[in-house]
């Protein structure tokens, strides 16, 4: 069957203007799976966007035309203020790691005697290094894209899915003898190295923050709320799974595969159904051997039992699957040239060493340079100024030095001696942390430092100031526009100096400004955050900033005050009252409260806050419907209570939405007071007590 011959409604039927954005749509995705799934184009890029453009502009003359599979939906729509939280219907499981031989015959052992059966063919795929997805069709159209998550509940992203080409809106062939009214595709969304590298070169170029790898940068751009930003990057994706509840997908994976093919889907070429598990061993040595030839990341081979009668057998064990594991290859490493020891300052005053290496491309990005940590750990690797050094870059994100090459040391390799002064050109005698490692500056003016602050300041996290990266404050601080995050709230007064910056236009100077602006409305916890009290990390603003409602009662708090909080340490109630008796940051937090930030926890906010819920653990499961994820949160924290993601003996209530999953078990066999979303609500509403409910619901 056809793409054309999914839907049961008679053509004939339609408005001349309808049959033409239908035969619009289909020739438009016939063209994309032939360029990107099958790399057989049946078009020109010309005749392409004629035909794109055509059915753009008679969407937009007939608004009612344009269908959620429709090919113009991949550029993007609206920003959202938010992703919806989704539970998925079968819980998507994480997959056991092994790293050698023998842990990989012992997973066949453990098949063999769960099945007692010798017989049980594997199917071997790569560990394609990306993100996880579902993907739901109806009726044969995507209608919902989810997130991993935990597993149990993940963020609703369909608007980003939509922008990655290869990927069928609707699917192209149905193989079964009937429309499927739901299935669940899952698969894995990355990019390809040169994909990256080329993002990452012109990011460069516009003076912007560059990212750590292919991996970090799929995620990011899968969590933006923009998608026509998300369209502008070359996102992939692999399809590994499909529950189409039929008996054809119930029988064999390796068939399934087959299946997603036939129905459009891009599957993996290198996926091989093999007999026994030394043929599994042979493929694991093969790509270990070839994986640098792949244009994409991966960091190890999965291997599934192939009959799925025979996965339900096994079953599963916690979170992971005992049918399959992932077998993970060793940590890539690369021998470079270690050819000077830096230093760089955190916003802190932290001075930490960092590694500058010849570059050397190494897990789908060059690295030039690595954190050392400190003194004592250059100490206890030996290395030397000169040395060939190997580089590891694994499963972490940061590149790490994890030893030299002795054979290769010059006689004239240089011992290393930390610095006792700043390397910034105030050159200020550095203060040992008591009782720690780290060398601090302690000057106020410290350029590095203040540079450090100002990232800090701007980020995601805390202010949001789009368009104040790592290479603009660099350049702003050099010419003396910045020397305290309060002056960035005055770089309104210097527009016409920074039209006359390279590569500062009319737009883009507007557009820092107006986010500048922006970035007033932030609430109270998050310009905490920005000021970046040492020990106060996001969490912790978000206490502080609901314990005392403003930043005048914080600043009046004694450390007996601070220290009665349950989630704040001696070192950090120290550093909150160290921080407030700085005259620099006194001044400082005067012209942002001038500039008009928020230091005060809205009235709304102080108003609905209780102590209702105070000591009270609180673990969600299912898909609400009356409130969202975030939103019950929110209600539960604001009336003093906690949130955590798994239940445990400490779990004090349990609230479980529709197709609630194995948490529900978990507290039932633990017998914890379990709560409907209508009982939650009713508790909310005060037509309900938390105390009328007990564990055997």
């Amino acid at each position: 069957m056809s793409q054309f011959d999914i839907f049961s409604d008679d053509s004939s039927a339609l408005s001349p203007n309808e049959q033409r954005a239908r035969q619009l749509r289909m020739l438009l995705h016939s063209a994309d799976h032939a360029y990107y799934v099958d790399a057989h184009p049946i078009m020109s890029d010309r005749e392409y966007d004629t035909l794109f453009k055509e059915l753009e502009q008679l969407e937009q003359s007939h608004p009612e035309l344009c269908t959620p599979d429709s090919p113009t939906q991949r550029v993007g729509g609206a920003p959202l203020k938010e992703f919806n939280q989704i539970a998925h219907k079968k819980q998507m499981l994480s997959l056991s790691n092994t790293y050698s031989e023998q842990e990989v015959q012992d997973f066949d052992q453990r098949v063999t005697d769960g099945l007692d059966n010798p017989l049980h063919p594997y199917v071997c795929e790569l560990k394609v290094d990306g993100v996880a997805i579902s993907l739901i069709y109806r009726n044969g159209i995507l209608h919902q894209a989810i997130t991993r998550g935990d597993g149990e509940v993940g963020d609703e992203i369909t608007a980003n899915i939509k922008t990655i080409k290869e990927l069928p809106l609707m699917i192209h062939e149905n193989p079964f003898d009937t429309v499927i009214e739901e299935m669940e595709i899952r698969g894995e969304v990355y990019m390809e190295d040169a994909a990256f590298i080329a993002l990452n070169a012109q990011r460069e170029a516009n003076g912007e923050k560059t990212f750590a790898n292919p991996r970090n940068l799929t995620a990011g751009t899968l969590k933006q709320l923009n998608s026509k930003e998300v369209a502008k990057r070359p996102l992939k994706i692999v399809c590994y799974y499909l529950d189409a509840n039929r008996e054809e997908t119930m029988i064999s994976h390796a068939d399934n595969l087959l299946l997603l093919k036939r129905m459009g889907f891009p599957t993996s070429t290198h996926a091989r159904k093999v007999e026994n598990i030394q043929q599994v061993l042979s493929i694991i040595d093969e790509w270990n051997k070839q994986r640098e030839t792949l244009p994409f990341g991966i960091d190890g081979i999965v291997i599934k039992l192939d009959s799925i009668p025979q996965q339900r057998i096994l079953g599963n064990v916690a979170r992971a699957p005992k049918w399959a594991i992932a077998y993970k290859y060793e940590a890539q490493q690369a021998e470079t040239l270690l050819k000077d020891i830096t230093y760089q300052v955190g916003r802190t005053g932290i001075v930490t060493p960092v590694a500058e290496l010849e570059p050397v491309f190494l897990a789908g990005s060059t690295i030039s340079r690595a954190t050392l940590h400190n003194e004592d750990f250059i100490n206890s690797l030996d290395i030397r100024i000169g040395d060939t050094v190997f580089v590891e870059k694994g499963g972490d994100v940061i590149p790490k030095i994890t030893g030299y090459n002795p054979s290769k040391r010059s006689n004239d390799a240089k011992t290393f001696e930390f610095t006792h002064v700043c390397p910034c050109p105030l050159q200020t005698s550095l203060h040992h942390v008591e009782g720690e490692v780290q060398y601090m500056c302690l000057h106020p003016e410290c350029p590095w430092q203040i540079r450090r602050r100002l990232e800090h300041f701007a980020s995601r996290d805390a202010l949001n100031i789009d368009g104040l990266g790592e290479k603009v404050i660099d350049q702003f601080v050099e010419i003396g526009l910045l020397h305290s995050i309060a002056d960035i709230y005055k770089l309104n007064l210097h527009r016409e100096q920074l039209l006359g910056l390279d590569r500062w236009g009319v737009k883009s100077v507007d557009r820092l400004l107006e986010s500048i602006e922006q970035s007033k409305q932030q609430p109270f916890r998050k310009v905490l955050f920005g000021l970046g009290i040492r020990h106060v990390g996001e969490g912790i603003a978000k206490t502080l900033a609901q314990h005392f409602g403003s930043i005048e009662s914080l600043q009046a708090a004694t450390i007996e005050e601070l220290l009665s909080i349950k989630e704040i340490g001696s070192s950090i109630a120290v550093s909150i009252i160290e921080f407030f008796k700085d005259e620099h940051e006194s001044e400082m937090l005067t012209s942002l409260i001038q500039a008009g930030l928020s230091f005060r926890s809205s009235l709304e906010e102080q108003e609905q806050k209780t102590n209702e819920f105070a000591g009270l653990t609180f673990v969600l499961t299912g898909e609400l419907s009356l409130m969202t994820r975030k939103e019950a949160i929110e209600e539960i924290e604001k009336r003093g209570g906690k949130v955590t993601g798994s239940v445990s003996k400490k779990t004090m209530y349990l609230i479980a939405g529709e197709q609630a999953g194995s948490k529900l078990k978990s507290a039932q066999e633990l017998s914890i007071p379990i709560l409907s979303e209508d009982d939650f609500a009713q508790v909310l509403q005060g037509t309900k007590q938390l105390t009328s409910f007990t564990g055997l619901s």
